[in-house]
């Protein structure tokens, strides 16, 4: 993301309701948003404002609440970057990965599991969901893909490839 993308649910679906100038939903740019927790555990109700890959400043504006919020929460941050792209493209994530959402984009849904994880388990996403990059995203829609990465074939090569990571030495799932 590169700074305060993230805004609790709350937040968004007071944006969700509001208008702006141009007529377009801000539903356009708020999207729910997942990490591995909420994979591994319960959802969190978190909920994140993405500009996409290449929307210009102007036109990022016209949706007056998301924009402002980063305007007042992120450009701040992101202007002391190094990168002067960053700094330039500030609404904008700094990796916003243009190859991975086009292969997700005519999907309904794919899969994901967390980068690390004390038991490796994958599940559906809508695709209307961001990933963070703490998943690791498969851009898949069919059953048959979900079952080989359950299998058991699959756990034991995810963990003769894994790094070990944190005090409980959780796999850190490596998927090249």
């Amino acid at each position: 993301k590169g700074g305060a993308f993230d805004i609790p649910g709350a937040l968004a679906r007071g944006m969700l309701t509001s208008p702006n100038p141009h007529g377009r939903p801000n539903s356009d740019v708020v999207r729910p948003w997942a990490n591995g927790l909420d994979i591994t555990r319960r959802p969190r109700d978190m909920w994140i404002i993405d500009f996409g890959v290449e929307g210009q400043e102007e036109a990022a504006a016209l949706y007056e609440q998301p924009f402002g919020y980063l305007l007042a929460n992120v450009k701040a941050v992101r202007a002391e970057n190094r990168r002067k792209a960053y700094a330039r493209h500030w609404w904008r994530f700094v990796e916003p990965r243009p190859a991975m959402r086009d292969r997700l984009a005519p999907l309904a849904r794919y899969l994901a599991t967390a980068r690390v994880a004390k038991h490796r388990l994958f599940c559906w996403v809508p695709s209307a969901v961001i990933g963070d990059s703490q998943l690791i995203v498969i851009a898949r829609a069919d059953d048959t893909t979900f079952g080989i990465l359950h299998s058991r074939f699959h756990e034991l090569w995810s963990l003769g490839l894994c790094t070990w990571l944190g005090i409980g030495n959780d796999p850190r799932y490596t998927p090249t």
